[in-house]
């Protein structure tokens, strides 16, 4: 194995400066795994009276030109009352976040605008209404009641109603150009769950099952497709309300209303209609030339503090575009970024963040950490190469090239001891989580795997040097990686080449492209964010990390079977439909009985045996706070499961100078 020296000596800078720092040590499930933030719930339950409210300078002075309604006719009946962490915040100023592509890689900015039906509080237990101002459910599970806000409105000052649900549900999940499969949150027994306007501030939700997981989807709706969209505004594209759709589009270069629609619809980082209306603290207004996105405060947001201030306090977002992770650093010690945390800032870097506190006017922290494992890198199990495909499919070949890895060298280069060495499996903050899971096949053993490259019949070249192909040419692997998971790939690689022979090289990948070529199965073996697995997510997310649903899944045709219902892509084997079911079951288990567990563990079982992803570690969270921050966090959880800045309410935020 190669050594760095670069890496050697800043092991020995970095023990001394990590040495106070805690282990990183998520709760069990269903305890907090810190004290929350605030001195009080971040939900307030008495609002100030009408005709009490507060709004920021701006926006008075729009309405006394007659631009905008008073604040008063802005908020909805029954604002959400938010107690800010620390104190009562200011009006004015920016926050600026790093975009690391023009579609994705801007989470510390849109993290601070997400918004989902309920919210999971600070101490990460909690759920209380957020969009929502209230819901049931029935004693069987299965018939779930949401109330709205009663004058809530979108950002453009258009009524926010029951009916923005049912178009969404009718008219973008039901319908098939727009959604070829329906997002198995939403599915229960086989079938899409129903909805239903009771009247224009309540929703009636059915489910074929039992979903005793519901209010944790709705927890996270914001990744779900939120489960509502502006009719008023996006049925013009849509050929049920406008039966010039397709015209509209191709006036718009589009070939059909369906792309047209979709590109009007996009809300995530992607979004580049700058009219689209939403419901968040800032709306997209803008985007320059050089790609970066203004985010505008919501002269609507429904949202106020305990003294009777609308919020956002801050004026606007800026999601600043950064070419890598070092012009990021850069940008913060110049002062030109506030906050971040995703992409995950390298451990490795801490005494350089450390080192430029004050040239940079920042703080920096570490949160912990709920993922299954910093990284995952998979074999994709349909490759278009049918000797790789028949390869990757053997699991004796994920147990070899998992025990090819020597996982405490990663650790002490790039997390200098730090992080907990584990297999990518359910983190064992789960309530079903047995010890063997993290350890499975996760020593290193280089003797063991290459005796079982042997039993596969890899034999190795006349120098024996590399292991050769059941069609006689070298074995040779690329693991594609984005920016963040390049360290990890590139010492895998090397241990994969020098203890095994299986001969590897990493190659670094912008993620839009990744996730194309994830999409159209061209990735033979991929590096990739480990996150959502923790129980809360499991459940919310009907168990989507184990499922070969989503991006960068460990089986591309696989999914395109499960989506289609077996009219397209390739039929799993068994011990995958196996998975899928045991999913579908614990999906409709009742939290904590003794079937939930039972089925739980032999879920994460049949899962962890697998190997569909394999780990190296899980480490601390680093975190950067500019100083003149308000209100923000100083410690807590990060991570995907919790959805990043989520439960710190961006909205609260302000500039203190």
């Amino acid at each position: 194995m190669k050594k760095n020296l670069f890496y050697l000596v800043v092991v020995m800078l970095l023990t001394l400066a990590l040495a106070a720092c805690g282990p990183s040590t998520p709760a069990e499930t269903g305890q907090p795994v810190s004290e929350p933030a605030p001195a009080q719930p971040s939900t307030a339950t008495d609002a100030p009276s009408a005709g009490r409210y507060n709004e920021a300078p701006q926006l008075a002075e729009l309405v006394r030109a007659g631009q905008l309604p008073p604040v008063d006719e802005r908020l909805p009946e029954e604002p959400l009352v938010i107690t800010p962490r620390d104190e009562i915040g200011k009006y004015g100023g920016e926050q600026r976040g790093a975009a690391f592509g023009p579609q994705i890689g801007q989470l510390d900015t849109e993290a601070l605008r997400m918004q989902s039906l309920l919210f999971i509080e600070p101490d990460l237990v909690s759920l209380t209404p957020n969009i929502l101002r209230g819901y049931e459910a029935s004693d069987d599970w299965k018939t779930w009641t949401l109330h709205l806000r009663a004058g809530m409105k979108w950002s453009d000052g258009q009524p926010f109603t029951a009916d923005d649900f049912i178009f969404w549900y009718e008219d973008i999940l039901l319908n098939s150009e727009l959604t070829p499969a329906v997002p198995v949150v939403y599915i229960s027994g086989g079938e899409p769950m129903k909805v239903t306007k009771v009247d224009d501030v309540t929703l009636r939700v059915e489910f074929a099952e039992a979903n005793p997981n519901f209010d944790l989807t709705m927890s996270k709706s914001h990744a779900n497709d939120r489960m509502y969209a502006p009719r008023h505004y996006l049925q013009q594209w849509h050929i049920k309300y406008n039966e010039q759709a397709n015209d509209l589009a191709k006036s718009e270069n589009f070939e059909t209303w369906v792309q047209a629609f979709a590109y009007h619809d996009t809300h995530t980082q992607a979004q580049q209609d700058t009219n689209l209306p939403d419901i968040t603290p800032w709306v997209l207004t803008s985007i320059d030339e050089l790609g970066n996105k203004y985010f505008e405060r919501n002269p609507y947001f429904w949202m106020v503090d305990t003294a009777g201030n609308q919020l956002p306090y801050i004026d606007r977002q800026i999601a600043v575009m950064v070419k890598d992770a070092q012009v990021r650093t850069l940008k913060f010690i110049s002062r030109e970024l506030d906050n971040a945390g995703e992409n995950p800032l390298p451990v490795g870097d801490y005494p350089l963040y450390v080192e430029n506190e004050e040239t940079g006017d920042y703080k920096v922290y570490l949160f912990d950490n709920s993922r299954g494992n910093d990284v995952g890198v998979s074999f994709n199990q349909t490759d278009k190469d049918p000797v790789l495909r028949s390869l990757f499919n053997d699991v004796r070949f994920r147990q070899a090239m998992s025990l090819a890895i020597n996982r405490p060298q990663i650790n002490d280069i790039l997390y200098f001891g730090r992080a907990k060495v584990r297999q990518a499996t359910i983190p064992d903050s789960v309530s079903f989580y047995e010890e063997w899971m993290g350890n499975y096949y996760a020593d290193f053993d280089p003797d063991q795997a290459n005796a079982l490259l042997d039993e596969i019949g890899l034999a190795w070249d006349a120098a024996g040097r590399v292991r050769l192909r059941s069609d006689g040419r070298p074995l040779e692997l690329v693991i594609e990686c984005w920016t963040e998971f390049c360290p990890h790939s590139e010492l895998i690689a090397e241990m994969w080449t020098e203890n095994v022979g299986v001969k590897t090289t990493m190659s670094q990948i912008e993620r839009s492209l990744s996730i194309e070529r994830s999409e159209a199965n061209d990735q033979s073996v991929y590096a990739h964010p480990y996150d959502a697995i923790a129980e809360p997510n499991l459940r919310a997310a009907n168990c989507s990390r184990l499922r070969p649903l989503g991006t960068h899944n460990y089986a591309p045709l696989w999914r395109n079977w499960y989506n289609s219902r077996g009219a397209q892509g390739e039929e799993p084997p068994q011990v995958n439909q196996d998975l899928m079911e045991l999913c579908d079951r614990y999906a409709a288990a009742i939290p904590g009985s003794e079937e939930y567990m039972a089925i739980g563990k032999e879920m994460a079982t049949l899962y962890t045996e697998q190997l569909y992803s394999l780990g190296a570690s899980v480490a601390p969270r680093v975190i950067i706070i500019s100083n003149r921050l308000g209100n923000a966090p100083t410690e807590g959880m990060f991570s995907g499961d919790y959805s990043f800045w989520v439960p710190y309410r961006g909205a609260q935020w302000y500039i203190k100078y």
